[in-house]
């Protein structure tokens, strides 16, 4: 299920060129993102070509989603080739040991990149029966990629019902949906940590309009937030729950739950 946001009716031109959270003012954000979106597209069909996939933004008019949450979601826009190795390496987080999920993975962009990781597993969770079959194909079809990750699965399901893995678990949020269904799945990630715990990243790529809130409800169940920086400007958030790991944080990153960073947009 990702991108609750992948609902061509409300795809909307502001989401198309990749704003952050849940909006962006009509001028000189506007029209930087207009700017960027242009180059970010050519880069799109150029990776699709040479890897004999498709993940571009083209959309037919019916995902042929059934989810009671089918409204709840933000437009389709895939991340970066390079968005989640490079998230890692600011974490200094290592792939080894942990399942990697993402939540609203579309097509499977992002979930491509893992699977060129040694995660223990890779997880994509899309509630649009469409973008599963495309994402499906993607991970069978892709060409010059060394595949890493032993176990590939894309999971057709509402985000609210997916069960959280009971292994040290990666969860990659790129803005699917808005807060209302976030808060529906991080308490199910903070329950999921209850019954089992176990070291679960949360990591939340382009979405600094949702931080103030989304931490706020971490707060409460003790996650910390150990990251809030920029990657090719876009605002990368990461918040743990378990044992601190070993991450290597610049001075000034891993502030106490009680006094979190200030999410940079």
């Amino acid at each position: 299920m990702t991108r609750f946001a992948q609902i061509p009716p409300r795809h909307s031109h502001a989401a198309e060129i990749g704003c952050e959270g849940e909006g962006m003012s009509i001028t000189g954000d506007l029209l930087r993102a207009r700017v960027s979106w242009w180059p970010a597209r050519t880069q799109s069909v150029l990776f699709d070509a040479v890897h004999g996939v498709d993940t571009g933004y083209k959309l037919p008019a019916e995902l042929e989603i059934t989810s009671a949450n089918r409204d709840k979601g933000f437009a389709y826009d895939p991340c970066p080739w390079p968005a989640l190795r490079q998230t890692l390496r600011l974490a200094s987080l290592q792939a080894e040991g942990f399942t990697f999920v993402d939540i609203g993975c579309g097509k499977g962009k992002v979930l491509l990149a893992a699977m060129t990781m040694p995660f223990l597993r890779a997880v994509g969770v899309e509630y649009s029966p469409y973008l599963c079959r495309v994402a499906t194909q993607n991970m069978t079809s892709a060409r010059l990629l060394t595949r890493r990750c032993p176990r590939v699965e894309i999971i057709c399901a509402d985000a609210t019902r997916y069960p959280i893995p009971e292994d040290p678990t990666i969860l990659f949020f790129a803005n699917p949906f808005g807060y209302d269904i976030m808060e529906c799945v991080l308490d199910n990630i903070a329950a999921s940590y209850e019954h089992r715990p176990r070291q679960l990243v949360m990591m939340f790529y382009r979405m600094s309009a949702l931080m103030p809130r989304v931490s706020h409800f971490l707060s409460t169940h003790a996650a910390r937030w150990t990251l809030s920086t920029t990657l090719a400007r876009r605002s990368v958030n990461i918040f743990e729950l378990g044992p601190p790991s070993e991450m290597r944080l610049q001075s000034g990153q891993a502030p106490a739950p009680t006094d979190p960073p200030s999410p940079i947009s």
